[in-house]
């Protein structure tokens, strides 16, 4: 009978022993790592990279705080990180592929905050970081703190009026009269405008603008006219405009970004938004066959940015998290089976991406947890200590 209870406890010791590998492997539990830890930082730094960096519409986010990061290690060696990051957009439009750290942030009437959750594959050993998924919910600052802050600041306007595109071809014209370039450049869409009462009604715009097939040797009377060169050739500009009406003249101002194909500035920051952790640029050119950070075996990066209309109530990075909320049911949606996703907004995700070499195993990706970092250091410091978002951050959301 002894005998027998003793081999009954020792089934039961094997039968643990050889279940807890598989309790023990990639996503049984997470990790809270610190907000401040360079891991975390690290990861943070790279995912808006590549957010940014996949997006075709709008304008280049940066980092404002760390709020949660959750780590899950893998079996396959690196980590899956879950990261929720306040954001705050700047003046760079995302076709200039400028990494976020090279682009000043905005003044605070024209701010546009928000929070961003995204799901990162970090893998030093095997040169790799690549961003799974992103969704960011984005608002501008509610008028009423604009107002205390500057009374006489314009705010944002809807780019679509008539007024603002008439603001951006005279504007542009000013730009096509004093350049060098060898063709016209027509615009492409207005993507932010603001209007204001100076001497006379004021219009501020900026704009896309794209390359045209008519030659600057000849003489065009409409623009508008001239057929767009093929994508593949066209340059890409983005303008900062402005038409100042008086009762006796009209004030132009315009500056404009040129964006070449081939731009070698431009190569090199988009490299730079993709450089694994631990590698330095030239470790990376030194293996070509490891430089690239993106994997086909990994999924697509799938992810959807959504700007909600300007309000006047007090729109906390909470309530952002709860609008996120509402788009849940973008997760169903397998990334191997979208070959582009869009967000509410127009904004459209580039999810293929030619040229990739695949791991030989793939990382666990879990959904992404409800529960935010246990860790007391998170949310993290404010890259910004200053300024018309600080009160907005530092609230404490109301439940």
């Amino acid at each position: 009978m002894v005998w027998l209870v003793w081999m009954l406890f020792g089934i039961q010791v094997l039968c643990s022993c050889t279940a807890a590998p598989a309790a023990q492997g990639a996503g049984a539990a997470l990790l809270s790592p610190r907000c401040d830890e360079a891991a975390v930082e690290e990861a943070a730094d790279l995912a808006l990279r590549q957010v940014n960096a996949d997006r075709q519409e709008g304008y280049v986010l940066s980092l404002y705080r760390i709020v949660s990061a959750r780590e899950q290690p893998q079996e396959i060696t690196g980590s899956v990180f879950y990261l929720i990051l306040d954001v705050v957009d700047t003046e760079c439009h995302v076709r200039s592929k400028k990494l976020w750290k090279n682009c000043n942030t905005r003044p605070a009437h024209s701010t546009v905050y928000g929070q961003c959750k995204a799901i990162i594959y970090i893998n030093q050993a095997r040169n790799i970081a690549h961003l799974n998924t992103y969704e960011c919910t984005l608002q501008p600052v509610p008028r009423r703190y604009i107002w205390s802050v500057c009374p006489d600041c314009p705010a944002d306007d809807s780019p679509d009026k008539p007024e603002y595109m008439g603001a951006a071809v005279q504007s542009l014209a000013k730009f096509n009269a004093e350049s060098e370039q060898t063709h016209y450049f027509s615009v492409l869409n207005v993507t932010r405008a603001s209007m204001q009462w100076v001497i006379g009604p004021a219009y501020f715009v900026e704009f896309l603008i794209q390359e045209t097939s008519c030659s600057k040797d000849d003489t065009v009377a409409d623009i508008s006219m001239c057929e767009p060169l093929p994508p593949e050739i066209a340059k890409i500009g983005f303008c900062k405009g402005s038409v100042v009406n008086s009762r006796v003249e009209q004030f132009v101002t315009i500056s404009c970004e040129i964006y070449s194909q081939q731009d070698p500035a431009t190569e090199e920051e988009n490299q730079e938004a993709h450089q694994t952790p631990g590698k330095s640029k030239q470790d990376q050119e030194a293996s070509p066959s490891d430089a690239n950070p993106f994997s086909p075996h990994l999924e697509k990066t799938v992810g959807w940015v959504k700007i909600l209309p300007p309000s006047n109530e007090d729109i906390t990075f909470h309530s952002l998290r709860e609008s996120q909320n509402e788009h849940k049911d973008r997760k169903s949606v397998p990334p191997e089976a979208v070959g582009s996703a869009h967000s509410s907004d127009g904004e459209k995700t580039q999810a293929n991406k030619p040229g990739l070499t695949k791991p030989v195993t793939g990382p666990v990706i879990l959904p992404f947890p409800e529960e935010p970092s246990l860790s007391d250091s998170c949310p993290g410091e404010a890259k910004q200590a200053e300024g018309i978002l600080h009160p907005l951050i530092t609230r404490k959301p109301t439940h």
